[in-house]
Parts: C-alpha cells; sequence; structure tokens
C-alpha cells in the first residue's frame, strides 16, 4: 500500500520482516537467497542470530527491487559492493543509477531504503522501545556522551518518560542519517553534530536544523516520519548545483511478495539449514 508522506527526493520503501509479517521459512528464505549475490549470501549467513540476518535479507532486497525498478534491468545486471565504513554502493551502475545517492537502514520490525538521483542521502531507522533489563536513567546515563547539553534539555523537556525516549530516539536517528550520509559512520564524532529538532505535524517534522562545530549548516534538509512506533530520519545533502528542492515522493509499503524480482528457487537446502540453526535473538 501507499501512505501519503513526504520523504526525500524520489522513493522510500519499507518491508516488514517480523514474524509474522515474513516468516521467512524454508521456501522464503530460499527465494530470497536466489535474488541476491554468492558474496551477499555468504555475508548474511554470518549473522549469529536470525534477527540480524533476517534484517540484512530484508534490507538487501529492497535495494534489488529500487535498482530494478528504476533502471528496468535484470537483478544480474548490479553489482553491490561496500565501502569501508561498510556503506553499500554500486558499482559502474547504468543509467539512471548512475547519479542514484541510496541508503538503507533496519531496526525493529522495519527494513527502509532511501533514494535521491538530485541529493546525497543517509537515513536511519528505530524502534521507539526500552532495551531489555534496563531503566530509562541507566539507558540515557550510557548515552550521556552522544549528545550535547542543548540536545539533552530538548530530550528530556517532556514530562513523561515515554515522550522523552520518542525526543531520544529522534536525535539518535537524525546523528545516525547524517554520519550515513557524509559516510564516515560514528568516527565523525556525534557531539560534533547538533540538532535543533523542529515540531512533530501530526507523523512528520521537515523543520529540524543542524549545526556542525558550532556552526549552522545551511546546505542539509531533514525529514523525519513517525510510523508504526517506528521512527525514520532522513538526511538529506544538497548537491551544489541545487538552492533547495521540493520533495514529492510516497512511501511506499511492500510485503514479502514484492519484494521479488526473481521468482527461481534457490535449491541449495544446506543455505537454510544454516539459517535455521540460528537462535532468533541474543538471550
Amino acid at each position: 500500500m501507499q501512505t501519503n508522506y513526504r520523504v526525500a527526493d524520489f522513493i522510500v520503501l519499507w518491508s516488514s520482516f517480523g514474524s509474522i509479517m515474513i516468516p521467512f521459512g524454508y521456501l522464503e528464505w530460499l527465494r530470497a537467497a536466489n535474488t541476491i549475490s554468492e558474496t551477499e549470501q555468504t555475508r548474511i549467513s554470518q549473522f549469529m542470530f536470525k534477527r540480524d540476518a533476517k534484517q540484512s535479507m530484508a534490507g538487501r532486497l529492497l535495494m534489488q527491487t529500487c535498482f530494478t525498478n528504476l533502471s528496468n534491468q535484470p537483478a544480474q545486471a548490479f553489482h553491490l559492493d561496500r565501502d569501508p565504513s561498510g556503506k553499500p554502493y554500486l558499482v559502474d551502475p547504468p543509467p539512471p543509477l548512475n547519479s542514484l545517492s541510496f541508503n538503507v537502514s533496519h531496526a525493529g520490525d522495519y527494513a527502509v531504503l532511501v533514494g535521491s538521483r538530485a541529493a546525497e542521502v543517509g537515513v536511519d531507522v528505530m524502534k521507539v522501545e526500552l532495551r531489555r533489563r534496563t531503566t530509562l536513567q541507566q539507558f540515557f546515563s550510557n548515552m550521556t556522551r552522544q549528545f550535547t547539553p542543548h540536545e539533552w534539555k530538548n530530550i528530556n523537556r517532556p514530562a513523561t518518560e515515554k515522550e522523552q525516549l520518542f525526543n531520544f530516539y529522534r536525535h539518535w536517528c537524525l546523528k545516525e542519517s547524517f554520519v550515513k550520509t557524509v559516510g564516515t559512520g560514528l568516527k565523525f564524532g556525534l557531539k560534533r553534530i547538533e540538532f535543533d529538532i523542529g515540531e512533530m505535524e501530526g507523523e512528520q517534522c521537515f523543520t529540524t536544523s543542524v549545526a556542525v562545530d558550532g556552526s549552522a549548516v545551511k546546505e542539509w534538509r531533514f525529514e523525519e516520519i513517525y510510523h508504526d512506533n517506528h521512527i525514520i530520519a532522513t538526511a538529506i545533502k544538497l548537491r551544489p548545483d541545487m538552492k533547495d528542492y521540493q520533495s514529492s515522493s510516497l512511501l511506499e509499503v511492500l510485503g514479502f511478495e514484492d519484494l521479488f524480482v526473481n521468482q527461481d528457487r534457490l535449491e541449495d537446502k544446506s543455505y537454510f539449514t544454516l539459517f535455521d540453526a540460528k537462535k532468533e535473538i541474543p538471550g
């Protein structure tokens, strides 16, 4: 289905990979594996837990679907690699993918892909929930060094713990989306980035701004969505030839069958056996 959210430049794709929406049984897992390269199959099989393997697989399928839909070329036409920070990129992409900036994130019950052919983009998604066996105060104490005093003031401004946790994840997703756009990962130093979050209008916000090393930067835009108890933050760095842009995309929620560009089935039963032997989550 499609939801009328304004996000990034051209497309955002979500896929639920929870145990109900995508069970990833024998046939489903082998169908998914058959659409990706052997290198990606090996990488995904190395995850210790099923949850992590499913999240990575869903993100990879989103990329395949996006590339195929944009170029009308089969999945085999694309070669994916990763830069030193782990960010995926296309090797020698065909037009119109040669101008594509894209990024993938997965957490909770969703994977999300954001892309643009007119700006550099990064994305992060988090489920608004408190980690197991910890209090909000303990959780915040462990994260003290990641935010500036101004940001902590905004995080703790609401009266309830639920709202404070919501504000925390807004800041975290914004910072992650920023560093993923610049391609440095968390090495950038999160306290160098200070966000002044805007007001959520319903389930969206487009007025958040950022300062880097104490100076406001005008070439960045941020778009936030609250969807099904998940926060998604998209960072958009305008390219030099762009003064501004107007987003016009829809948030498209994809189901399991929508993710397949190849309906063949991998016959390597051992690949599923390796996956099925994993625990779902730690603990």
